[in-house]
């Protein structure tokens, strides 16, 4: 039965950039059901845009409009000569354009600050989520409603963020949502809460004085006065970019674009997969034909006969890997098992590997691929003033850390960016115990939220 409940009003009108998908979609034949699905369900939601967002995301037309819309909106280049013109030292700066810049963004403007002007080097907001305009691989945390929180507690979304105008869990009742999901509210979230500009790689960082704030230099842009910088780059770039041919060899990044094209795997019959982490897994995953499907694909063209997984410490056979590996991954396990004839589609190589370019194919230890993937991790792009040991932690109001606060400039590191310890607590609730929550938007994603909460005005002390 529908809820009866009023409507909250919005404080936050739409932006422009919000404004931009919903008439593109309005005027569109084809894309108009997603708002039409919600309109008598409006009630349902906390605000009517929050309605409208969910209904524009809910239909494949519409969110695909609505993905062109942003983009085309971010890419004018007018627009972004007028907000790097108009910039000065009142002004917040964000490096990178993820789910920690939206934290950022929305926590800033809903407690009555400006909006941040967001800096992406990329043409494409969204951080890692939104590579690919297709799903291509999953979250590792269970999709529920509610709001954020850690992970266990069934009364929370460890997918939420913070202040977004709509969350992930309203997009999909799968059991793990996909990429896109994310990236969607990622998006929405900048595109209302922050001034975006994209192509804008931050080279140098340096400081006039700490009432005067910070001069970023940008490549192809020239210099840039700002008051305050918040550095969320996430967990930077494919370490191993430099051995990736684009052709044989592909970093993680590289195989998620693959795999949204047509025919992704047609004539890729034996793989290799250097690294045991999520993005190990989740190449593994795409595969094996458990990923989300891609674009076109078909059994007959795409199917790989034989990966071999270079990845030290990881289980070998199915046993060990049901009692070892966490349930988000637990369907990979059973391609470990010899078939009738004692062969095994997937194989795990407890070594590391180093792979050789040849004209046709790579070569490892003496065998050769058809592909190689190298999910080896990520290393930070280092900007000239901005070097990790330039910061030092910053605690909150409950003494725990929630960013890294420059020495010297009006300048913080937040989300996985920040590389923040383990807390004593963390330690105790057994989240320590997995290294990869170090990096967990979950774990890091309230404690940006409450930066973005405490800090006055920029120049203010």
């Amino acid at each position: 039965m529908p809820s009866t409940s009023p409507v909250t009003l919005d404080p936050n009108p739409p932006s422009a950039a919000i404004a931009s998908i919903l008439s593109a979609v309005a005027t569109n034949r084809d894309a108009i059901a997603g708002l039409d699905a919600v309109r008598d369900r409006t009630a349902d939601f906390p605000t009517p845009l929050a309605a409208q967002l969910t209904g524009v995301a809910l239909h494949p037309d519409s969110r695909q409009l609505a993905d062109h819309a942003l983009d085309t909106y971010w890419a004018d280049e007018d627009r972004q000569q007028n907000l790097l013109r108009s910039a000065g030292t009142d002004r917040e700066v964000i490096i990178g354009a993820g789910f920690h810049a939206a934290t950022y963004a929305a926590i800033r403007v809903l407690s009555g600050y400006p909006k941040p002007l967001v800096l992406e080097q990329r043409d494409r907001v969204g951080g890692t989520f939104a590579l690919t305009t297709w799903p291509t691989f999953r979250l590792n945390s269970p999709n529920r409603p509610g709001r954020a929180g850690i992970a266990g507690d069934q009364a929370t979304n460890p997918n939420h963020l913070p202040g977004a105008p709509i969350q992930a869990a309203n997009l999909s009742m799968t059991e793990f949502q996909t990429n896109t999901d994310i990236a969607f509210v990622i998006r929405v979230a900048l595109a209302q809460f922050a001034d975006v500009v994209t192509n804008a790689e931050v080279l140098t960082a340096a400081g006039i004085d700490y009432e005067e704030g910070v001069e970023l230099q940008i490549a192809d842009r020239g210099p840039l006065r700002v008051g305050r910088v918040i550095d969320a780059r996430g967990i930077g770039d494919p370490r191993d970019q430099a051995l990736a041919n684009g052709t044989t060899i592909l970093t993680f990044d590289q195989f998620l674009q693959r795999m949204t094209s047509p025919w992704p795997l047609r004539g890729v019959r034996r793989v290799a997969v250097a690294g045991g982490g999520d993005s190990g897994k989740c190449t593994v995953e795409s595969l094996l034909g458990i990923a989300p499907p891609p674009r076109m694909s078909a059994a007959a063209l795409d199917t790989v006969e034989r990966i071999d997984w270079y990845a030290p410490g990881l289980p070998t056979t199915c046993e060990q890997w049901r009692q070892e590996i966490r349930g988000r991954y637990q369907g990979i396990g059973r391609y470990l098992r010899a078939d009738r004839l004692g062969g095994r589609r997937l194989a795990v190589l407890q070594r590391r590997a180093q792979p050789v370019a040849l004209p046709d194919t790579t070569l490892i230890d003496g065998r050769t691929y058809d592909l190689a993937v190298l999910c080896t991790g990520s290393e930070e792009i280092p900007i000239d003033g901005l070097s990790l040991d330039a910061f030092g932690l910053l605690t909150g109001a409950g003494e725990s850390p929630v960013a890294r606060e420059h020495y010297d400039l009006p300048a913080y590191r937040v989300g996985p960016h920040a590389r923040l310890p383990f807390t004593q607590r963390e330690r105790e609730d057994g989240i320590a115990e997995i290294p990869g929550n170090a990096v967990s938007m979950w774990r890091t994603s309230t404690m940006t939220a409450a930066l973005a909460a405490t800090l006055p005005d920029p120049g203010q002390p």
